[in-house]
This record gives C-alpha cells, structure tokens and sequence, in this order.
C-alpha cells in the first residue's frame, strides 16, 4: 500500500512538472526562430523587483518580451534572496520600443513585477577583419546561436519501469 501512494505522489509531482517542462520546450523552440528573424539593434537593461526564480519568473518574463516581437535575447543577472535583479534585452529598436518592453514586464503576472532603473544603448558591432568594409561593400555577418538542453520526460521514464 505504502509503495503504491508513493508512486501515485511521484506521478502527480512529476506529471506537474513535465507539462510545466513541455511548455518551456515549446517557448524554446519558438525563441529559436525568433532569435533567427530579430536583428539586434539596442540593448536595455533594465532593473526588475518581484522575481522569486530564474526559471519561472525569468521564463515567464523571457516569453512575454518575445511574443512583443523585436526581442532577440533575454539574460538575467539573478541572485536568490536579492530584491532588485537585472534583465540585459538584446531587441530591434525598429520593431519595439523601450516603453512597450516595460509595460510587458509591469502588466505580467497581475503587477507581480515592478521595474527600476533602465539604460537602454546602442548594440556595438565588431569588425572582426580589421578593415573598414564600409567603403568596400562588404557586408559583415553576425550568427547566433542558441543553447538549448533537453531533459527526458520523467513521467515517460516510471510509466516504462512499471510497465
């Protein structure tokens, strides 16, 4: 009896986090298409006050700024316990403005989130030959990559054992 209402515990803690998982999946393969379409062009960093964790709050606040289109890149300089933790936005300044990217974060979650202070800059290019292609036509190339690890569903890996 005990080891049958600890596999129905197990079950339901782990059916709760692989659909939580499944949606980030799903958020991760979008983001990567849009990294591919969205051309950087500023950077805002902006302070953020309400964040618990990485994970969910970031996630959340990752895929609102993305579904505002323009947004190529969120980082987070996150530190459990802090009250004030920063967001770096690589965006399309032409696509998105700095004030739609802070109404997204303060409207997420019922006003979970309050923002502070935001710098929003110029995103510098890099020459990497050099030269000065600017007066010979050439253009230059910038590639992005995005790192994306898939973790096994767990819940398909203890229906497999007790099948």
């Amino acid at each position: 009896m005990k080891h049958l209402l600890f596999i129905a515990a197990l079950t339901v803690l782990v059916s709760a986090c692989s659909s939580e998982k499944k949606d980030n999946d799903e958020a991760n393969v979008d983001a990567s298409t849009e990294v591919a379409a969205v051309i950087p062009n500023r950077v805002l960093t902006m302070e953020i006050d309400g964040m618990v964790c990485e994970m969910g709050c970031g996630g959340s606040i990752r895929k609102e700024l993305k579904n505002e289109g323009g947004v190529a890149r969120v980082e987070f300089d996150f530190e459990d316990e802090r009250a004030t933790n920063i967001a770096k936005i690589s965006f399309d300044k032409n696509a998105v403005t700095v004030d739609e990217l802070i109404n997204a974060v303060t409207k997420l979650n019922n006003g979970q989130f309050t923002v502070g202070e935001t710098n929003s800059e110029n995103l510098e290019t890099t020459n990497t030959s050099g030269g000065d292609n600017s007066s010979s036509g050439e253009e230059s190339s910038t590639s992005v990559s995005v790192e994306h690890t898939k973790l096994p569903n767990l819940l398909d890996l203890l229906s497999g054992l007790l099948n």
